[in-house]
């Protein structure tokens, strides 16, 4: 799965995006280390998940963490920064800020193109939408009730099929062309070439 980051690789230095989704539990509201803020400090379990730019291919799960102790960034530095390759970088939001430039690229701000800060957000949508693919199956979607092992479990089975419906099912992600070695933008296309 991670490998597939390279399939289309044009020599970009960022080849996956990364995010961190939540998911909520229906049971440990009293262990401080389920709580989530995008719960309003319910419980909740907390995933990192890679999606390859060229080909929207799911390449990294990472989980289950619990919320109350680890961040997206401290996720990240546990895990997935130890298993890229020298100078590869992902793309990520500003989640991950205060991680070195050295491996993550996040958006710049108001010294960016337009143009380009409009692609960078087309790129954090896209990967949101993946995101939002595990949240349409109940398992994921209801509140669980059942043990972390078992989440953990329903997660990486809905993430094989989200994945299969993207390949064979037709239902896949809007299409953005990513190549970071170039600044032209394409206003007829909508992206950069």
């Amino acid at each position: 799965m991670w490998e597939n980051r390279y399939v289309n690789d044009i020599g970009n230095d960022c080849l996956a995006s990364v995010d961190g989704t939540d998911f909520q539990m229906g049971w440990g509201a009293k262990y401080k280390r389920f709580c989530c803020h995008k719960f309003k400090k319910k419980p909740g379990l907390r995933y990192e998940v890679a999606v390859c730019l060229r080909t929207s291919d799911i390449v990294w799960i990472s989980g289950p963490h619990f919320p109350g102790l680890h961040n997206d960034l401290q996720i990240f530095q546990m895990g997935l920064i130890h298993i890229l390759d020298d100078g590869e970088r992902m793309e990520a939001d500003l989640g991950y800020r205060g991680e070195h430039p050295m491996y993550i690229k996040m958006p710049s701000g108001v010294d960016q193109k337009e143009e380009r800060q409009w692609l960078d957000q087309r790129h954090r949508n896209r990967h949101e939408t993946v995101n939002n693919k595990f949240k349409k199956f109940n398992c994921m979607k209801d509140k669980f009730r059942h043990s972390v092992e078992k989440h953990g479990d329903c997660f990486n089975c809905v993430a094989v099929l989200s994945q299969l419906s993207m390949d064979y099912g037709g239902v896949g992600l809007f299409p953005v062309v990513y190549d970071d070695n170039v600044d032209d933008f394409d206003e007829e296309a909508g992206y950069f070439i």
